[in-house]
């Protein structure tokens, strides 16, 4: 039987060397620079790109209305409609909210949403907790239930009981 896979071992041990041999090659290649690879490094996202006072200014003005005119409030809304209502690149507002306020657009836009649920949820007690949601700019049950979750802590009904009481 040993006869039989003897031919076989000097291709299996050749094809396990190669193999061997690439991958520790690959690995001195990322590894050549010390800690100065390109691989595990965070880039600065917008390292060419700095804001001044003035800009920020502006930007932040235009975004209050936003809040004021409660567009977050259409499920279809992201920052290419934002961008365009605020007569503004939507770069530069994703540039302002990601260093400004330390988070991306979307997630502002949960945030503003789930605020709106919160009011809704003190204030209406004759709607489903689905409806708020919708109503809050949600565009399904599950993906306000877990922004809710998310950033409140609690689910939406638990939220509600503890308001309640």
């Amino acid at each position: 039987m040993a006869y039989a896979f003897a031919a076989y071992t000097s291709y299996i041990v050749g094809a396990l060397s190669f193999t061997f041999i690439l991958y520790l090659i690959v690995l001195l290649l990322i590894f050549k620079n010390g800690n100065e690879t390109t691989f595990f490094q965070e880039k600065e996202k917008y390292k060419n790109k700095e804001m001044d006072a003035e800009m920020q200014q502006q930007i932040s003005q235009k975004l209050s209305i936003i809040i004021e005119k409660e567009l977050y409030l259409n499920p279809d809304f992201n920052l290419e409609e934002a961008a365009k209502e605020l007569k503004t690149t939507k770069h530069l507002l994703s540039q302002y909210v990601n260093e400004t306020l330390g988070k991306s657009f979307s997630n502002l836009i949960k945030e503003y949403r789930i605020e709106k649920a919160k009011k809704l949820l003190e204030t209406e007690k004759n709607f489903t907790l689905e409806s708020l949601g919708y109503d809050s700019g949600f565009s399904s049950k599950s993906t306000f239930f877990t922004a809710f979750k998310k950033i409140t802590g609690l689910t939406p009904a638990e939220y509600q009981k503890s308001y309640s009481r």
